[in-house]
């Protein structure tokens, strides 16, 4: 009976504080399309540069996981997978989210993510090498739902991601590489709570 009431006393606090820290943490996860157009150059060794673009459109899923530092303003991790084509690039980045605008059960926020983008799940194939690089998201979208309950978003943004694809070396070329940077217009829609 008294180890019962102890633990009883001991959970009454631990739930006080969760209930506190509770409407601090969000969470935002969106799935969408990338449109735009695919920049790159490749270099031989001892031949000249060669330029392209290509207009793609490909998926990009992301969740955003972080914490209220003030009213209107989260800051946190962004995790996502972008898959473009031939290539499937992770980016991991900091994010943040913020209320510009809110009317009843609507808000217009902005966001923002800016980190890296890694190439853990790309499966790289005749030997070739992706690399990923620096990757910036910022954007615009609309949130339906009540203050302090989940929601669902749709958003606009802009995203750039730069990658780096080494291709096998043989006795005519010593050096090839392709430079890649994906500049791409997002609309993404997600819940959020």
């Amino acid at each position: 009976m008294i180890a019962l009431l102890g633990l009883m006393l001991g959970i009454l606090p631990a739930e006080a504080q969760d209930a506190a820290n509770r409407n601090r943490f969000t969470n935002h996860t969106e799935v969408g399309a990338l449109f735009g157009k695919v920049e790159y150059a490749t270099n031989p060794y001892g031949n000249p540069v060669t330029y392209g673009r290509q207009t793609k459109t490909n998926l990009s899923m992301q969740t955003f996981n972080g914490l209220y530092v003030a009213p209107k303003l989260a800051a946190g991790l962004t995790l996502g997978l972008d898959w473009y084509n031939e290539a499937i690039i992770n980016p991991v980045a900091l994010g943040a989210r913020y209320d510009l605008l809110a009317r009843y059960n609507a808000r217009i926020f902005a966001t923002v993510d800016a980190g890296y983008g890694f190439t853990w799940f790309n499966k790289d194939l005749n030997q070739n090498n992706l690399i990923g690089g620096w990757m910036i998201n910022p954007g615009i979208g609309w949130r339906l739902g009540r203050p302090g309950t989940g929601g669902f978003t749709i958003a606009l943004t802009y995203k750039r991601q730069e990658a780096t694809l080494k291709m096998p070396l043989d006795r005519a070329i010593l050096k090839q590489e392709e430079s890649r940077i994906y500049n791409r217009l997002g609309v993404r829609v997600g819940i959020v709570f």
